[in-house]
């Protein structure tokens, strides 16, 4: 018994002391891409070939802005816009971002239209020497079978309880009326988007407001840009306006990657036929060509 006893306070004395250990995580900068025509994957084929799916962006936006350890965020922009309620639900999600944390946009090549209205609420707005800004503006396009159809043959008879409720049909030709109600909800989404600007930029040239795009030397001059620069400026800045050393990480958010099964059937699921809608109201420069791929 006595010598279970000394075994026992022998073992005791040399057990080594354990410590509890914080890890605590690495402070970094978020980069997330902004890249193609922007537009709900959810909306099914849409004028774009091959839209990017804007709500996997904004997911990466917030999970950004909950991560502790992000300090800021640079938003890689190299996007022409895309569809007005897209755009704007992208516009949002950053300027959620920026009451937060610092943003810095990065325009790569396009940044414009309704990728440029994302990029509004950004505490700065850096743009490569060649790119393309601005294009503020909102319009539709609508697409028209009838002449075809009454060359082939065929009559499209519609049944409806107003006679605006098939505004915008393929089927026949537009009215006087029909093209007021467009330019008027074109008229008041430009509106919105004037006003966003406004928020956002000191800019007093009116010239802006024409829908044409410019180069970064005088989107600079027109205050649609704070500087010009390169990736590597962005990285500073973000790192700067965040307090973070020079040699704090950069790191890139990207979407989960596709599972295996989703790889195998996930496009086999899916019908051939796409169908182009008979018009959409875009926020894209330049005009999106249409290619149906099948």
């Amino acid at each position: 018994m006595l010598i279970i006893v000394i075994v026992f306070i022998v073992a005791l004395t040399l057990t080594p002391e354990v410590k509890e250990i914080t890890i605590t995580p690495t402070e970094y900068v978020a980069l997330i891409r902004i890249e193609g025509p922007i537009a709900y994957r959810t909306q099914g084929y849409t004028i774009f070939t091959q839209p990017i799916g804007v709500e996997t962006t904004i997911e990466l936006i917030e999970e950004a802005r909950t991560d502790p350890s992000v300090k800021s965020v640079i938003l890689y922009i190299n996007s022409p816009g895309g569809t007005a309620t897209a755009s704007e639900a992208l516009y949002y999600a950053v300027k959620k971002l920026s009451e937060e944390k610092p943003v810095v946009a990065y325009i790569a090549e396009y940044g414009t239209s309704g990728a440029y209205m994302a990029a509004l609420p950004a505490d700065t707005i850096i743009a490569s020497e060649s790119s393309f800004t601005g294009a503020i503006g909102v319009y539709s396009i609508i697409i028209s079978y009838k002449g075809l159809l009454d060359k082939l043959g065929i009559e499209v008879y519609t049944f409806k309880s107003g006679k605006l409720k098939d505004i915008g049909s393929p089927y026949r030709n537009m009215t006087e009326e029909d093209a007021e109600v467009f330019e008027e909800i074109v008229s008041e989404l430009f509106t919105i988007f004037k006003n966003r600007v406004e928020e956002h930029r000191d800019i007093k040239d009116e010239k802006v407001y024409t829908g044409r795009p410019f180069l970064a030397k005088q989107a600079l001059e027109l205050g649609l840009i704070d500087d010009i620069g390169t990736l590597d400026d962005a990285k500073k800045k973000a790192r700067e306006l965040a307090g973070l050393p020079e040699e704090a990480p950069i790191k890139e958010l990207e979407p989960p990657r596709p599972s295996l099964f989703e790889t195998l059937f996930g496009l086999s699921s899916q019908s051939n036929l796409k169908i182009l809608p008979s018009y959409e109201i875009l926020c894209i420069w330049p005009p999106p060509a249409v290619i149906i791929k099948t």
